[in-house]
């Protein structure tokens, strides 16, 4: 039996299709040893199919996308936007 995935950009909604310009992006925890600075990764790697199905993999369908997420990363400490924060408390 063959399993078809798909794939969904988590900043924009777009599908995956044949196109291989998508990135993906993993969220993580880093030892900080300086009070008050950020504890937290962001870590951008090309696209592998293999990888793509980690759970703790975000799918991006490109640069635009990327840099959103880089974003709100950087302001808020998640990809999420923050009406979604909002929706999953």
């Amino acid at each position: 039996m063959v399993w078809d995935v798909s794939f969904t950009c988590d900043i924009c909604g777009k599908k995956k299709g044949e196109a291989n310009h998508w990135w993906m992006v993993m969220l993580g925890d880093v030892p900080c040893f300086d009070q008050g600075q950020p504890s937290h990764r962001f870590t951008l790697l090309p696209w592998n199919m293999a990888e793509s199905r980690n759970p703790d993999i975000y799918h991006l369908c490109g640069q635009s996308c990327a840099m959103t997420a880089m974003e709100r990363f950087m302001t808020h400490g998640s990809i999420e936007s923050e009406l979604a924060a909002h929706s999953r408390r």
